[in-house]
């Protein structure tokens, strides 16, 4: 399975339609920080609770070797995000 294809198909989505100002969503960063990305708004989407939680378990497909995404991941999990 290509994860890569799938997750850049999610960001493009993400970036690419307006949410309703009554739809709850969480930024994103798409080169995680971890990963060198910064906070600039070029590397921020805003996606749902939902796509948020598919873009993490992604990354950690794309980049196994990458611990810190593990964390982000753990760290959403439990509400510390």
């Amino acid at each position: 399975m290509n994860y890569l294809n799938i997750y850049e198909k999610l960001i493009q989505r993400g970036q690419a339609r307006q949410l309703d100002s009554t739809v709850y969503f969480e930024e994103h960063h798409i080169v995680p920080r971890c990963m060198g990305g910064t906070d600039s708004l070029g590397n921020l989407v805003k996606l749902t609770p939902e796509e948020h939680l598919l873009a993490h378990l992604l990354l950690i497909r794309i980049h196994p070797t990458i611990g810190k995404l593990t964390i982000a991941l753990h760290w959403m999990l439990q509400g510390k995000w």
